[in-house]
């Protein structure tokens, strides 16, 4: 019996871990901001799996013409790909943030050292494409773990997670995506979308309307 209970345990105990490197927002290995203080009645939108040669301007000419600004958390190769939509991004008054040099699953299974050398190149790149300092940093899935928490500590870095996370790249209708996102709208939450996909333009202006609707500003991190 006892065996048993120290068995079962165990498995909880792995079990917590797991669902924590999974769960950004339960701060569990990395202290992340997952809202915004809600005084000031803003949200944030971010923009992940940037930039897209063709996405991401039809989501800026949006942006500008709202008087929008967003967090957008770049691919380190994708920015290499698209450096003057690097330039204009920084440039428009938006900010820029790390989401790794590929954005590949065995991020999540490297090394302390591995994941720092990942970060610096991208954060490099980002920098010297946009001619700002990037100091912002989203976890590819937002998963978590003591060798992201070590590698991010140690360059200084903030770490982004979110409140409202829009399944745009699991849910194919733009106004099921809209609709989801108005459910959960409230003063601080931060809205993870990407201008990687087709119907991100779709579901800004829609996710925009509604913050209007609701008297809702929209901020970035600086």
């Amino acid at each position: 019996m006892i065996i048993l209970l120290f068995i079962i345990a165990v498995l909880l105990v792995v079990f917590l871990f797991f669902a924590a490197s999974l769960n950004i927002g339960w701060n569990f290995y990395l202290s992340s901001v997952n809202r915004l203080p809600g005084g000031n009645n803003e949200v944030m939108i971010t923009f992940d799996d940037g930039p897209h040669p063709l996405h991401t301007a039809l989501v800026l000419d949006l942006l500008a013409q709202r008087g929008v600004k967003a967090l957008f958390f770049m691919i380190g190769e994708r920015a290499l790909a698209n450096p003057g939509l690097v330039k204009r991004v920084a440039d428009e008054g938006h900010t820029i943030g790390i989401h790794t040099m590929n954005h590949k699953s065995r991020f999540t299974f490297a090394s302390a050292a591995e994941v720092k050398k990942d970060l610096t190149k991208c954060k490099e790149v980002l920098e010297n494409l946009s001619g700002s300092e990037v100091c912002f940093f989203r976890p590819p899935y937002g998963v978590t773990n003591p060798n992201i928490a070590k590698a991010v500590k140690e360059m200084g870095l903030v770490c982004v997670g979110w409140t409202i996370r829009s399944l745009d790249t699991v849910i194919k209708s733009d106004i099921k995506v809209v609709k989801r996102v108005a459910k959960r709208l409230f003063p601080g939450a931060i809205i993870l979308l990407h201008d990687s996909l087709p119907a991100t333009t779709q579901v800004l202006e829609g996710v925009l309307e509604n913050l209007q609707l609701r008297g809702l500003k929209t901020t970035v991190l600086k």
